[in-house]
């Protein structure tokens, strides 16, 4: 049982200052580290410790909770910037053993096809778990499938409920394969407490000559609107996962103050829940 969850990351999957990015964005990241972000991840705490997504930051996100034993390691998807740490159980770094993996048989699928992570397997540093377990329910979402399957993740504590959504392609493909009107009565019915939310880009030209519809994300600014101000049974929704483009990465711009004007939240490293 979990009843306890930790913010360890709150970037998109390459982080910030992002690799051979020169704009301010992640200029400013460079020269100032209290503006660098990891890459999204959760950490789990109850009677043993779990771990959402593999990121290149793992030892900085393990040592801001005091570098538990992982007991089982959950994986969303297998986008690079969710698994790229996967290495670092292996025999050349920390030689792990028998960490319990929960991902979608696909996923597993497209690990084993690779030489490097299928390693893992052979070694025993990785071992095969049921994807569903009592405490982490898996939700199907649609994102770039192409591959293997997405899936957020719904972690169920002794009090409360937390649902994890950091990645998924537009609100009107997820609300369909859910078979729900709105984003909030899809939240009403997993009757969430807490939602830490894809706000990977704050708007749908965020970035400039490059064309987002090769990386599908719902705008927070599409979000906010769907949703509207936040009302007294609402849950908490926390946006997460956020570009290195994105503007709420700034206390001070204005997109940060809408959001919490609205009653909604941006993700901070460290944030913890009860649940």
């Amino acid at each position: 049982m979990y009843n306890r969850v930790t913010l360890l990351g709150n970037a998109q999957d390459a982080g910030r200052p992002q690799f051979a990015c020169t704009k301010p964005c992640c200029e400013d990241a460079r020269l100032n580290s209290e503006l660098s972000r990891m890459p999204v991840s959760l950490g789990l705490h109850g009677d043993s410790f779990g771990l959402i997504e593999a990121t290149r930051c793992i030892d900085k996100q393990l040592t801001m909770v005091n570098n538990p034993k992982i007991s089982d390691l959950w994986i969303t998807h297998a986008h690079l910037g969710h698994i790229e740490g996967l290495g670092q159980f292996g025999k050349e770094s920390s030689n792990q053993k028998n960490i319990q993996l929960h991902c979608s048989d696909s996923v597993y699928t497209y690990l084993q096809s690779h030489p490097t992570w299928n390693k893992l397997f052979l070694r025993g540093n990785l071992s095969v778990a049921n994807f569903l377990s009592n405490n982490v329910k898996p939700i199907k979402v649609p994102h770039r499938s192409e591959d293997f399957e997405t899936h957020a993740f719904l972690i169920k504590g002794s009090h409360e409920k937390l649902l994890f959504l950091p990645d998924h392609d537009t609100w009107e493909a997820t609300l369909s394969k859910v078979e729900c009107r709105s984003p909030r009565d899809w939240f009403n019915s997993l009757d969430v407490n807490i939602v830490l939310l894809d706000g990977t880009f704050w708007s749908d030209n965020e970035l400039g000559n490059r064309s987002q519809g090769n990386v599908p994300h719902p705008s927070v600014k599409q979000t906010l609107e769907l949703m509207g101000k936040r009302r007294e049974d609402d849950p908490r929704i926390i946006f997460i996962h956020l570009n290195h483009t994105n503007p709420l990465h700034y206390k001070s711009s204005e997109e940060y103050q809408k959001v919490e004007q609205m009653g909604w939240e941006v993700g901070i490293e460290g944030m913890e829940f009860e649940i």
